[in-house]
């Protein structure tokens, strides 16, 4: 049985734990408005951006049926002073089956938020069990899903950890044009953003979207009722770095809020768990001071009688 000494170190132990997972909670909270209003704020673009290149994937659909040759030459640069890529238009809007399927995975860099990172994890192991036989490979953004798969047996072409929820936009623009590089390079055949899609504090979705291999809206298949200006190659290499940029931009951003709702929750029910074993721990051992105040008073009303 504990002893009041044990009783009272294990209270000020609970004590301590509650007083930091209430700070985690409110500095979760204060990084999750900031999170929300970003990645709402991040998802028109990107939806209207899909609509624009699938309308285009339509025109190069059209232009490689008509042309012999192997494509367009397009030229994507995405920051200055670093070399561009350079690739063919209908690379970027191929629709084929993927032999080197590439899964990029963004969990989060710390843990204590949930199953924020146990879900993730849990649907890139489905995705690699559905992809059985082919050649998968890993790129991962975040510490929690690299510490995960590091000693699995699937390749892990990239990584990059310490992602600021402020989202750098240098920085950002350097991981998608890695991305699009090692698709570009044939190092995998197909791209698929893996992570976990903002709804509410409470609730959140894990998404698998393809990554590039942009399919043509239906119906979109002529570009006889559309003038680019100024010209169709210049628009290909403006709104190509732009559009997957954007993609990962507003990946991020729901991953960090989405997190941050997670992380929030979790402490929250910490902190409410603390409080309810701190009540009970002060009960027992307030019962604990009443039976040895008890006893005490029993043996000196005892040795009083004794002596009459």
């Amino acid at each position: 049985m504990a002893t009041l000494l044990d009783l009272k170190a294990r209270i000020k132990v609970v004590g301590n734990i509650k007083k930091v997972t209430r700070a985690m909670q409110l500095v979760a909270a204060a990084k999750f408005t900031r999170a929300q209003n970003r990645a709402r704020a991040a998802r028109p673009y990107t939806n209207e951006l899909d609509k624009i290149l699938g309308t285009l994937s339509g025109v190069v659909a059209e232009a490689r049926d008509a042309s012999d040759t192997d494509g367009t030459p397009v030229v994507l640069s995405f920051l200055d002073g670093v070399p561009p890529i350079e690739t063919y238009r209908e690379k970027l809007f191929a629709q084929k089956e993927s032999h080197s399927p590439g899964l990029v995975l963004i969990t989060s860099d710390r843990g204590l938020c949930g199953s924020f990172n146990t879900r993730l994890i849990k649907a890139a192991q489905d995705f690699l069990a559905d992809n059985e036989g082919k050649d998968c490979k890993l790129l991962l953004i975040g510490r929690k899903g690299f510490q995960f798969f590091k000693s699995r047996k699937v390749p892990i072409i990239y990584r990059h950890e310490g992602v600021g929820d402020k989202l750098n936009l240098n920085e950002v623009k350097t991981i998608t044009a890695k991305l699009v590089e090692l698709f570009v390079n044939g190092d995998v055949d197909s791209l698929h953003l893996l992570y976990t899609q903002f709804k509410s504090a409470m609730s959140s979705k894990v998404t698998l979207e393809q990554f590039l291999s942009i399919p043509p809206v239906a119906g979109e298949k002529s570009d006889e009722l559309y003038i680019l200006e100024p010209d169709t190659d210049s628009l290909f290499a403006t709104l190509l770095p732009f559009y997957a940029t954007t993609k990962v931009v507003s990946a991020l951003a729901d991953s960090f809020a989405s997190e941050y709702g997670a992380r929030m929750t979790a402490m929250q029910s910490a902190t409410k768990n603390a409080e309810e074993m701190l009540q009970n721990l002060i009960i027992l051992r307030n019962r604990l001071r009443q039976a040895i105040i008890t006893k005490e008073l029993a043996e000196i009303v005892g040795g009083a009688e004794a002596l009459k």
